[in-house]
């Protein structure tokens, strides 16, 4: 059952950090499942391939200055972390920390503020059986979608041919998401949904943005990545294709997209409605 929660903390002091603390997120992760499954916080650590489990970049925090961002008592932030698996979503549950609890993240202390694990208590929170998530978006009544339109929150890249690709391309996109599915859910999906992503499904409108994410000195180890809202246009309207196209992109919530979704990168959302982008619309990046 894939989960999503979202911490919201409070700095112990007015103080500065690098604005990329994705790294210190996923540390956090591990050092909090490890305290609850230490041979679960392993596996996690060294596994190979798809990981099934995100951490967001810490959100809240305003515009970055000379790679640094400015913390306040009074102006609360947040972290949100992701499990894509009955088992780590277990631990990860049983892992959190309750509000009033104090935490230490790339050694700056935090207070538990809030914690929501509900769609109703945060929109960036909430959970969902795979099988929930096959009902809900295959199983529906009426024609197929026409399209769908996806939020990237945080900056999103991919890795292509050895060289970064800091663009949405539809068969890169849905590709990463089919090959999360069918890594962690009991319900396989066909392959062949990646040919139709990549000849039966274009781009629409968009409104991105590009940044320059680095976790080193010098901008060593660094990504350049987009935010913001593309449509996607399915060309050939079969329902059962275009069903699952829609399942993938809702299943983006939980899994992250593109490279580097265990340290702040690809936090996406699907949009409820079609509409166009809008170019207000506030992203959970400080790069």
């Amino acid at each position: 059952m894939p989960l999503a929660a979202v911490i919201t903390l409070t700095p112990a002091e007015e103080t500065t950090a690098p604005a990329a603390l994705g790294r210190a997120a996923h540390a956090l992760l591990l050092r909090w499942i490890g305290g609850v499954d230490a041979d679960l916080a392993q596996r996690l650590h060294e596994g190979e391939g798809p990981r099934p489990f995100s951490a967001s970049n810490l959100w809240g925090t305003g515009r970055a200055a000379e790679g640094r961002v400015r913390l306040h008592p009074k102006r609360p932030c947040a972290l949100r972390l992701t499990a894509l698996t009955d088992e780590v979503a277990a631990a990860l549950e049983r892992a959190l920390p309750a509000p009033g609890a104090q935490v230490e993240l790339d050694g700056l202390p935090f207070t538990v503020q809030r914690l929501a694990t509900a769609a109703a208590e945060h929109p960036w929170a909430g959970r969902a059986s795979y099988n929930e998530l096959v009902q809900l978006h295959t199983l529906s009544p009426g024609p197929g979608p026409r399209g769908v339109t996806l939020r990237f929150a945080s900056p999103t890249c991919f890795r292509s041919q050895g060289r970064d690709m800091p663009l949405p391309l539809p068969e890169l996109v849905f590709g990463g998401y089919l090959r999360k599915w069918n890594a962690f859910s009991p319900l396989s999906l066909p392959e062949e949904a990646l040919r139709y992503a990549a000849e039966c499904v274009a781009l629409g409108r968009y409104r991105l943005r590009s940044h320059l994410v680095s976790y080193e000195a010098a901008d060593k180890g660094a990504h350049v990545g987009f935010t913001g809202e593309v449509s996607f246009r399915f060309l050939v309207g079969d329902a059962y294709w275009t069903r699952l196209m829609r399942l993938l992109a809702a299943y983006a919530f939980w899994a992250g997209t593109g490279i580097s979704t265990t340290m702040g990168f690809g936090q996406t959302q699907a949009l409820a409605t079609e509409r166009g982008p809008r170019p207000d619309e506030r992203t959970l990046t400080t790069a």
